[in-house]
């Protein structure tokens, strides 16, 4: 018995001792989770307003985006119309370039022709009086 009695004792100081370390420990993990406690109502209070900001700023953006989307759309017939515009530009100066160019050099060599021809007629006229 006198065996089983250092045994119980034995127990009760390391229970005795696990409970003053345990003291400690206890302490500083109040200390701890109230640190923890009050950085997180700082970044509560600092947090809110940028969420609030960030809301504000996400509906601006999506605003905006709408806006330039719906610019976009009406644009399209905008660009439509320019894209008709140049493809008439074009088919007008294909059609330039292969009647009317022919028939005006035509013309333009016809009439420098007619020119020089009259120059000289009236040059070999005035020259025979």
């Amino acid at each position: 018995m006198f065996t089983v009695e250092y045994a119980l004792w034995a127990i009760v100081a390391l229970f005795f001792v696990l409970v003053c370390g345990m003291i400690p420990v206890l302490v500083q993990l109040r200390r701890t989770a109230r640190q923890a406690e009050d950085f997180l109502r700082l970044v509560e209070l600092e947090l809110r307003p940028m969420l609030t900001e960030a809301k504000d700023v996400m509906r601006n953006l999506n605003r905006a985006s709408d806006q330039v989307n719906d610019g976009l759309g009406k644009m399209s017939g905008t660009l439509d119309a320019v894209a008709e515009a140049g493809r008439t530009v074009r088919d007008v100066n294909h059609l330039v370039q292969q009647f009317v160019f022919p028939k005006l050099i035509t013309g333009a060599a016809f009439a420098t022709g007619l020119q020089a021809g009259l120059k000289t007629l009236i040059v070999k006229l005035m020259g025979r009086r």
